[in-house]
């Protein structure tokens, strides 16, 4: 599961890299969620149960809306708005931190102790990762209000991981997560509206936005959220630090880039090693055998 949460996020930045060149960041994030939603709905709601399931989500009204925007809403505006002001690489440096904050938020906010291993993998993993994305920062991208917006942004997602496991862990992803979209929606159109009204995506663009949230963002939210439900917002956040690495292989596979350098293997050898403290249990021993009396 793991694995696979990587390839699909590694999808979602090589399609959505590609839909920002040429349309506004807010027209993709509002699209991709609403069809994203449309489709988990669909899903969700062709069975009794799931049917069922969706109404006891839709009765939580204030869960929802509080988890919408922290975990979609506000993490997508904070992040697409400070790319303009800091650049990519270095919002991506910020954004790598989100291990580290949620050991921080799970410690200091819900009581969860992680353990000198796990923390010291999560050090490690987001050391190496803010080391990858430095590599094509630029140092004049320190605008403080950017630097603002997404150090807000990766705080709120590590709140939002551990909200969500904390209140909504008796219902299935599937059942929550079209509901979470659907607020989530609503309050990113408003900010996204001016964009979408004076530059509306091309048909191109449109089918790329429908492509990316029904067969890359479905997929991907929902084993996202299974492992967070399964082994915590501080396990899947570090798993989650191994997608630039993938995406930088990838585009050299592909014949896009350059092959990696020296420091960028190195570097990914060390994330590989930190996110291996925080996500391989270390094994048991086995018990010694009683010796029988005589």
């Amino acid at each position: 599961m793991p694995v696979v949460l990587v390839l699909l996020l590694s999808g979602t930045w090589l399609l959505s890299g590609a839909l920002v060149t040429g349309t506004e960041p807010l027209t993709v994030a509002v699209g991709r969620t609403a069809v994203c939603c449309a489709v988990l709905t669909v899903v969700a709601a062709s069975t009794t149960s799931g049917r069922a399931d969706l109404r006891r989500a839709v009765a939580r009204p204030g869960t929802v809306w509080l988890l919408g925007l922290l975990g979609f809403a506000g993490y997508a505006a904070g992040t697409l708005l400070a790319i303009p002001r800091i650049g990519t690489s270095m919002t991506n440096l910020v954004v790598a931190l989100m291990p580290c904050a949620s050991v921080a938020v799970g410690a200091l906010f819900f009581g969860e102790r992680s353990g000198p291993r796990k923390a010291l993998g999560a050090v490690l993993a987001c050391a190496a990762a803010a080391g990858y994305a430095a590599l094509g920062a630029d140092a004049g991208d320190l605008d403080a209000v950017g630097l603002l917006l997404v150090a807000a942004a990766t705080v709120a997602f590590a709140v939002y991981g551990f909200l969500y496991r904390a209140r909504l862990s008796g219902l299935p992803p599937l059942a929550v997560l079209p509901v979470l979209l659907a607020a989530a929606t609503c309050l990113l159109l408003p900010m996204s509206l001016p964009a979408l009204v004076a530059h509306p995506p091309t048909v191109a663009a449109t089918g790329g936005i429908v492509l990316l949230g029904a067969a890359v963002y479905a997929p991907a939210y929902l084993v996202q959220h299974r492992l967070i439900l399964l082994r915590g917002p501080v396990f899947t956040a570090a798993v989650q630090l191994a997608v630039p690495f993938t995406v930088r292989l990838g585009d050299w596979a592909l014949g896009t880039s350059s092959a990696p350098s020296p420091a960028e293997l190195l570097l990914l050898a060390v994330c590989c090693g930190g996110i291996a403290l925080v996500t391989v249990q270390p094994g048991r021993r086995p018990a010694e055998p009683v010796p029988s009396g005589r």
